[in-house]
């Protein structure tokens, strides 16, 4: 056998356990991607928020990592009047491949029904408070046919899905929902789909509020990043409200995929 043919043998054999051992040696530290100072904090139980109004609205928190630079241009494209970030940092109970982590946050994204019941802290009220009354994927924009939640069994690059919800601050509303992944990460984006209105100030007219969620796996922990942004022209003391909604909204939300996710890390 020639060199070059014990070569090829080589790699074909030693290919299915490269395949196999990489998934656990995919990711990069959380530092990798976070100051020193935030990471800190992260690391010390806390959460990092930021709000930024006006036109030239932009992001300051965002980890230094690819999926965030095209979030970035997409919101540089549209040009919100608001923009509220938070970012908070789960450790994996116990480190999985890479496909099979993807895969049980990507399903815990797209689990919109589940999302029912849960709530967030209001800061007007200083109390808790429901967030979702109603939540429930949908047939279409036409929002009429409920579906139930369903998982995959492989993570897609990209996916569209329907949803009406029903809250106590921005009413009943259908949303589309953007689902897409990469090598080391998994997002979302909801749109709504026609006028919102806080109480009965109309704030975002069909497509102008966006919330996004960036889930960025690391070796020991899964940075989860959420951007509520909208195109509102609301006065002074309703945006302030607004932009509490967003970030206490972003903590909910955090709080529903870290308590999904506990139980999803059991079964990897």
């Amino acid at each position: 056998m020639s060199t070059m043919s014990r070569g090829a043998t080589l790699r074909i054999l030693l290919f299915p356990v490269f395949a196999c051992i990489s998934p656990l040696l995919y990711a990069a530290p959380a530092s990798a991607y976070l100051s020193p100072a935030a990471l800190r904090s992260l690391e010390a139980g806390e959460e990092l928020r930021a709000a930024s109004v006006g036109k030239g609205a932009s992001l300051s928190i965002a980890p230094d990592h690819p999926a965030a630079t095209r979030l970035r241009a997409e919101l540089a494209g549209e040009l919100p009047d608001v923009v509220v970030e938070a970012l908070f940092l789960w450790k994996k109970p116990k480190k999985a491949g890479i496909e099979d982590e993807k895969l049980a946050a990507y399903n815990i994204l797209r689990s919109v029904g589940s999302l029912t019941g849960i709530e967030y802290y209001s800061a007007s009220r200083k109390t808790m408070r429901l967030f979702y009354e109603y939540s429930s994927l949908v047939s279409g924009p036409d929002g009429k046919l409920a579906l139930p939640d369903s998982a995959l069994g492989a993570v897609p690059l990209a996916e569209t899905l329907y949803a009406r919800q029903k809250d106590l601050s921005f009413g009943d509303n259908i949303y589309r929902y953007e689902f897409s992944s990469g090598e080391d990460y998994v997002r979302s984006l909801s749109v709504n789909l026609n006028t919102m209105r806080y109480g009965i100030v109309p704030v975002a007219q069909a497509e102008g509020l966006r919330v996004r969620s960036l889930a960025l796996f690391t070796d020991d922990a899964i940075l989860f990043y959420a951007v509520s942004s909208a195109k509102a022209t609301v006065v002074p003391g309703v945006r302030g409200k607004l932009e509490d909604s967003f970030g206490n909204r972003a903590e909910a939300i955090y709080a529903w995929f870290a308590a999904k996710a506990a139980l999803a890390w059991q079964k990897l």
